[in-house]
């Protein structure tokens, strides 16, 4: 049998590319061209996807070889999970990768923008230490504050756990998907009206993945029923939220700030608004990015992938209907 060949599109944790390469060929066209990438599908058994590239009918229809989607990651809306389910193509992910290092910086997201730390760390590498007397510099607490969370999966809850327990903030939640009772067990107090909630909090921080029901959720209503001064949080998907609103709401001056790891779309344009605002802290869409987070999400990916690629049924399987009926990994 031919050694099987997997295409990983962008740098992903060094453990895991050393444990895919012990029983894989391995294509790392991490500086190709999109359109070069394409190229190379019609070869590859398996590819492990990163940001950057998306998979639909089309591209699935290049690669006739393809066994597996790896979904580097725990949003699968860089891959028509459908189309792959037609084309009986297993797609794995990593829903327990990123849950620590997203919410850690939701919750860094939060208290930097609470403490206007951008401006300030701009202030004094300009020579401006004197800023700490002027208004401008006076943050707020956090500490009692209340927080309301749009989506309360793996990464919503973890940061919910850790401004509760930590600065007895009290959560609001609002989840379609989950059962309002467990959320009263856990500790919150669920709505299922959603301006509601937004005119209740002081920190709205968001944690849906995108899909069609999700795109533009935080609409100009929503955050127009914000609190005044109150701060917005988004290490999810820039799409969820109505980003011309959550502008014309910091310009106006009715949001106090925001802390943003997603834009739409991505990357941001060099002449967005977002980056003459000194209210704002503005990450790369890096929640994710540690040391630990990426390795855990490599060797998840690897793993499952591997599996997938031997006829062993995955751990973290996204179309699990898929599995009988998958395409042959003798092929």
């Amino acid at each position: 049998m031919l050694k099987k060949t997997v295409l990983v599109n962008k740098p992903i944790h060094i453990a895991a590319l050393e444990r895919l390469q012990e029983e894989v060929s391995v294509l790392t066209p991490y500086t190709t061209s999109s359109n070069k990438v394409l190229e190379l599908l019609p070869q590859v058994h398996g590819i492990i996807l990163c940001a950057g590239l998306a998979l639909g009918a089309a591209e699935m229809d290049m690669a006739e070889n393809l066994k597996v989607i790896g979904r580097h990651g725990v949003g699968l809306d860089i891959v028509d999970v459908a189309a792959a389910s037609e084309r009986g193509i297993p797609v794995v992910f990593t829903p327990y990768g990123p849950t620590e290092s997203t919410a850690e910086h939701a919750l860094l997201l939060i208290l930097a923008t609470a403490r206007r730390l951008s401006q300030l760390d701009r202030a004094v590498r300009s020579g401006n230490f004197y800023i700490r007397d002027q208004p401008q510099a006076m943050g707020h607490e956090v500490k009692g504050k209340t927080l309301g969370v749009v989506g309360f999966g793996r990464i919503g809850q973890r940061l919910a756990e850790m401004c509760r327990d930590a600065l007895h903030m009290s959560v609001y939640v609002f989840d379609p998907y989950v059962d309002p009772e467990a959320v009263s067990e856990w500790g919150a107090t669920y709505l299922e009206d959603l301006i509601e909630l937004a005119s209740k909090v002081d920190i709205l921080s968001i944690h849906t993945p995108l899909t069609p029901e999700t795109d533009h959720l935080i609409s100009r209503d929503v955050i127009r029923s914000m609190k005044p001064g109150a701060i917005l949080i988004n290490a999810a998907r820039g799409a969820v939220v109505d980003e011309t609103a959550l502008i014309e709401a910091l310009q106006d001056g009715h949001l106090g700030s925001a802390g943003l790891d997603v834009y739409d779309p991505e990357p941001p344009a060099s002449d967005n608004p977002l980056f003459q605002l000194d209210q704002v802290v503005l990450t790369p869409h890096v929640a994710s990015f540690t040391d630990e987070g990426r390795r855990r999400m490599g060797l998840t990916v690897v793993e499952d992938t591997l599996r997938v690629l031997r006829g062993e049924i995955p751990q973290y399987l996204a179309n699990p209907e898929v599995w009988t009926h998958r395409r042959s990994v003798q092929a």
